[in-house]
């Protein structure tokens, strides 16, 4: 079987537990979050990304491992530390993120630390715009997405925007587009397709977007409790609706759902059609409602069992 690399960063979530400020750690970032998802459910997720030898980092490497996630091209850096996020939930349960971020060990993935050889003909390179920010881990991106292209993989880009990680959103946006040009499939909420296009009708915000990618096959755009659609170039579109169950969490939710479809493509059951992608974005739908009734991201991700019980309680 191919496999799915995911680039980016990998790092402690704190979820909330209690008013008074108490937290407990998760494993979270977006990027690892998807390996853990992938490998779950029985595809291949491998991570590309730098850990410290802390003891966050020394959590999250287990973490990967126990959940099945490859971690031959994780590299482990003692000289940083691992980044912290400090999530806090609205009444709808919808995040919001506090980080402690500065030249984590994430950030300083060197390009010269991409192995030549990571990728091949029938494999997925993954990534968000989490690593895009200044650094050396921006370099790295491109010098995988640089691979990929010579070996003919398939490039997948989730935009996750985190406003408070970039000094400048004009910056943020600039450089998202820069890198969505790589792109063959984009996933965006519908909050983030209204940011990188100042369209708010959603036709032309597709149509705007789809001019920026130029060589994007797919748009997915999710839209939380309203659901989520695909369109192809040709603006035909295909709506896939939200499991309809009791939110706890939504951390972790698109990263689940971009997870599912690329497992879907890793084991050769969805492709970059409309037609070819329609079943795993109802199969993404129901991956997320498992997600969205625990608390976590990666403890969270879905099994194939998970997703077929969910099914069944639908029906």
């Amino acid at each position: 079987m191919n496999k799915v690399v995911c680039i980016g960063e990998s790092l402690i979530d704190f979820m909330p537990t209690g008013d008074d400020l108490t937290f407990a750690a998760k494993a979270g970032g977006a990027p690892s979050n998807v390996c853990a998802c992938i490998a779950k459910l029985g595809g291949v997720g491998c991570y590309l990304g730098k850990l410290s030898e802390d003891i966050f980092s020394r959590f999250l490497l287990k973490n990967m491992q126990k959940w099945g996630v490859n971690t031959d091209y994780t590299i482990i850096d003692k000289r940083y530390q691992t980044a912290l996020a400090f999530v806090s939930h609205d009444e709808n349960g919808d995040r919001e993120f506090n980080f402690y971020r500065k030249e984590s060990c994430d950030l300083m993935l060197n390009k010269d630390e991409i192995p030549e050889k990571i990728l091949s003909s029938g494999d997925i390179l993954h990534f968000c715009s989490v690593g895009l920010v200044e650094s050396p881990s921006k370099y790295a991106h491109l010098r995988a997405i640089e691979l990929a292209k010579a070996n003919n993989c398939i490039v997948s880009f989730d935009v996750n925007v985190r406003e408070r990680l970039w000094d400048n959103i004009n910056y943020c946006v600039s450089t998202i587009k820069d890198f969505l040009t790589y792109a063959d499939i984009v996933k965006v909420t519908d909050e983030e397709l209204v940011l990188l296009t100042g369209e708010k009708d959603e036709l032309k915000a597709v149509k705007d977007l789809f001019d920026i990618t130029k060589n994007s096959k797919l748009l997915v755009v999710t839209k939380g409790s309203e659901g989520a659609i695909v369109y192809d170039r040709k603006m035909d579109s295909y709506f896939s609706k939200a499991a309809d169950v009791k939110v706890v969490d939504t951390t972790g939710a698109g990263d689940c759902f971009i997870g599912c479809l690329l497992y879907k493509m890793n084991t050769g059951d969805a492709n970059l059609t409309l037609d070819g992608i329609k079943a795993a974005m109802d199969f993404a739908s129901l991956g997320c409602g498992v997600v969205i009734g625990k608390k976590g991201a990666v403890e969270s991700m879905p099994t194939i069992a998970d997703i077929e019980n969910l099914k069944n309680k639908l029906a």
